[in-house]
């Protein structure tokens, strides 16, 4: 059995990265964490510049400066679209705020020549550009502002363009405050792209001991259930796949973000972890439970929900251990309220829950046991449909039927490859 273990596990690893590679993808090139922060800058922006934009534009008139006032107009437009459009990918979210910080720089330089406000923007480009973009990126926005303040120099040198009068300015104290700004500017930019190289060390770290923990958790009730690690590997795919299609439509809950997606990829394997309180005669019994031996191993969830609260008495802040307690606890709930152990109903049960338990159907329908044969896709599909609105979350099954061919190959994958491991025992 170990060699089987090692093998499939191994195989199975390798099978399920190629298959989610084609699995759906959410408009979340960068992580999660950068779109927080861009969200709370440019939320923070959009609001402190509604009276910066009103009296810049009042300003703007008095002066006959028409055109700076449409150009402020513009950039307030766009700042407003970058926060609010939900269709738009976070990288090109990313970029155009970036840009408007260069946009915003610029404009002021040439509107109303070297002041504080448009070299404070300038300033602001590259090192938001690597946080949001990443370091290679904060170097072109350090090159472009580079560019950008030795052709205004030579334009003012050249009387291309005239600046407001400024007594006593000259091309050769712009030089010095242009090399005084890039070379500060790298000096920020560079500190920063080292910080966060940094933080993400430390996140993949805090990540990997992380996912250590949950899948040492998981194996404790995998092992006394006669499981392959290919059943843990495949119920992380399977709850993943089905979120991620739930997020992507209109109606999707508020709850259900990308954080959660990750969250319940880690947190789905413990749903069984109850089953370390059940004694190994009924869970380990090839043949059919008698109703005393059913009643006993329904207390699994109520064990495993109990251990994970346990938990999180010392780990307050570990939200995917809460997680975990919910799905331990609700994934034989039902959605017309005739499951166990609690008989919740409906949006009582928590999503997270609700998730777990039509894959995990799935997955026990479609998987080999030592007393059953495995029921087809197609089988275990119509039994999903027949439970929609009874046994399972009615959306979720509609999630589900957009996307089952994805649960369908990753099934075929992981009975193939068990089989054929098999013979290396």
């Amino acid at each position: 059995m170990t060699v089987k273990r090692v093998v499939l596990q191994g195989r199975i690893m390798s099978v399920v990265g190629n298959l989610f590679s084609e699995s759906i993808t959410l408009n979340d090139s960068l992580s999660y964490w950068r779109r927080i922060i861009f969200n709370r800058i440019f939320g923070l922006l959009a609001i402190i510049c509604i009276p910066v934009y009103f009296t810049s534009v009042y300003l703007c008139i008095q002066s006959d400066l028409l055109l700076m006032a449409v150009f402020d107009t513009i950039v307030y437009a766009i700042l407003l679209f970058i926060i609010w459009d939900n269709k738009l990918s976070d990288r090109r979210r990313f970029l155009i705020g970036c840009g408007l910080s260069y946009c915003i720089g610029v404009g002021f330089l040439i509107a109303i020549g070297p002041s504080g406000a448009g070299f404070f923007w300038l300033f602001m480009f590259p090192p938001l550009t690597c946080i949001l973009l990443g370091s290679q990126a904060s170097k072109f926005a350090q090159i472009f502002n580079f560019i950008s303040l030795i052709l205004l120099g030579a334009a003012f040198y050249l009387d291309w363009h005239i600046w407001p009068d400024i007594e006593g300015y000259s091309v050769v104290i712009w030089l010095v405050v242009v090399i005084n700004f890039v070379a500060t500017n790298a000096i920020v930019t560079m500190s920063t792209a080292f910080l966060l190289d940094k933080l993400s060390n430390s996140l993949e770290s805090t990540l990997t001991s992380r996912r250590a923990t949950v899948i040492g958790l998981a194996k404790l009730a995998e092992y006394r259930d006669n499981e392959t690690g290919a059943h843990l590997l495949r119920m992380q795919q399977y709850a993943s796949m089905l979120a991620k299609q739930r997020y992507s439509e209109r109606d999707a809950p508020d709850e259900l973000t990308l954080s959660f997606i990750e969250e319940i990829t880690l947190s789905s394997v413990l749903h069984d972890i109850g089953k370390v309180g059940i004694a190994d005669a009924i869970l380990l019994k090839p043949g059919r439970l008698t109703p005393e031996e059913f009643e006993q191993i329904k207390a699994h969830p109520v064990i495993g929900s109990s251990v994970l609260e346990s938990i999180t008495r010392y780990a307050p802040d570990c939200n995917f251990i809460k997680m975990g307690s919910d799905i331990a606890g609700g994934h034989h709930e039902k959605w017309d309220g005739s499951g166990y152990p609690k008989g919740l109903a409906g949006d009582d049960i928590p999503l997270s829950a609700r998730i777990v338990a039509l894959v995990d159907v799935y997955d026990a329908l479609t998987s080999p046991r030592c007393y059953k044969k495995p029921f087809s896709h197609q089988d275990a599909v119509g039994l999903i449909l027949e439970g929609k609105g009874k046994h399972f979350d009615p959306t979720l099954v509609e999630s589900f039927m957009t996307i089952n061919h994805l649960f369908k190959k990753l099934s075929l994958i992981s009975i193939e490859e068990g089989q054929s491991s098999a013979l290396l025992v």
